[in-house]
């Protein structure tokens, strides 16, 4: 799975911005955000599906949830450049009895998520799905984070848990950084304005 698609307002010779400042009109992060489960992934998705067959280089990491009997069952972590698939995290039969989490995670996965990242410098797009409590405590996919946003080319979306938000703001400083709520009638139409062709109106983003 391998995307090309055409950003023509956001130009990859564009000057460096701090966190949650913008290009012009053009932001360059961008937050998904909405409480679990309430289709953050889906919704990236589904927009990333609309760029197929377009000029444009897509890199990053989807987390996709599993189901089964009605429960999540766990998540497989797709690489957007390579359409590369492997296990993330599997439900446990029981929480943990020491921490109490319900899924475990797999090591194999997070080398997958670091590599996919780590190629992300010549992308016009990149996903970052997802982060949350880790990364809020400079774990997970922090290290990685702080490298993409000092690409100067990317637009970076980013999908975190509505209730991550605060902290994800004070760890990385979006705190201008415009929030998509997948619960949005118009959620859908807005992202699609972020990465559609041609400058998207600004007040969707408000």
């Amino acid at each position: 799975m391998c995307f090309t698609a055409r950003i023509g307002w956001f130009p990859a010779s564009a000057g460096k911005k701090r966190p949650g400042q913008s290009r012009g009109d053009s932001p360059r992060f961008i937050l998904v955000s909405g409480p679990k489960p309430s289709g953050k992934t889906t919704l990236v998705e589904t927009v990333i599906a609309t760029l197929a067959g377009r000029e444009l280089r897509i890199a990053g990491i989807l987390a996709q949830g599993l189901w089964r009997d009605g429960l999540r069952a766990g998540f497989d972590l797709i690489n957007l450049a390579s359409g590369q698939r492997v296990p993330l995290a599997r439900r446990r039969n029981d929480p943990h009895s020491q921490h109490g989490r319900i899924f475990d995670f797999f090591e194999s996965g997070f080398r997958a998520g670091a590599e996919a990242l780590d190629t992300c410098r010549r992308a016009n797009l990149v996903v970052v799905d997802e982060i949350g409590r880790l990364e809020a405590r400079g774990e997970g996919w922090a290290s990685r984070l702080r490298e993409l946003l000092t690409l100067e080319g990317p637009l970076l979306i980013l999908v975190a848990r509505l209730d991550c938000i605060p902290r994800i703001r004070d760890r990385f400083g979006f705190h201008d950084t415009p929030v998509i709520d997948v619960r949005d009638p118009d959620a859908l139409d807005r992202l699609r304005a972020v990465v559609g062709a041609g400058s998207p109106d600004q007040s969707v983003l408000e």
